[in-house]
């Protein structure tokens, strides 16, 4: 994994990737993965995806969550993959973040 560990850590069960480039220019795409608990999911797209649609159209990032039954091996987390320029991204880490209590 040579990806960027730029996030602030505030969920440990999380490993993000830097996208290709490494310049810190907000064109390059990265994409943060956040395993997120399957019970959690509803909270983050909430009633017809109002809410996960709500966070990419103010990010500007792509948000996608892993299918029901798709989970991190092992567990029962839900992948959800953010994907954006630096900026979008992160700021979409936060919302999805917000969104998720303390687990």
């Amino acid at each position: 994994d040579r990806g960027d560990r730029g996030d602030r850590g505030d969920r440990g069960d999380r490993g993000d990737r830097g996208g290709s480039g490494s310049s810190g220019r907000s064109s390059s795409t990265v994409t943060y993965t956040v395993h997120v608990p399957d019970n959690l999911i509803p909270a983050i797209l909430g009633r017809g995806g109002q809410i996960i649609k709500e966070m990419m159209e103010v990010s500007g990032a792509t948000i996608k969550v892993s299918q029901k039954g798709d989970f991190v091996p092992g567990t029962t987390n839900r992948i959800i993959s953010i994907i954006g320029d630096q900026n979008a991204a992160s700021y979409a880490h936060q919302l999805v973040s917000a969104r998720i209590p303390q687990f």
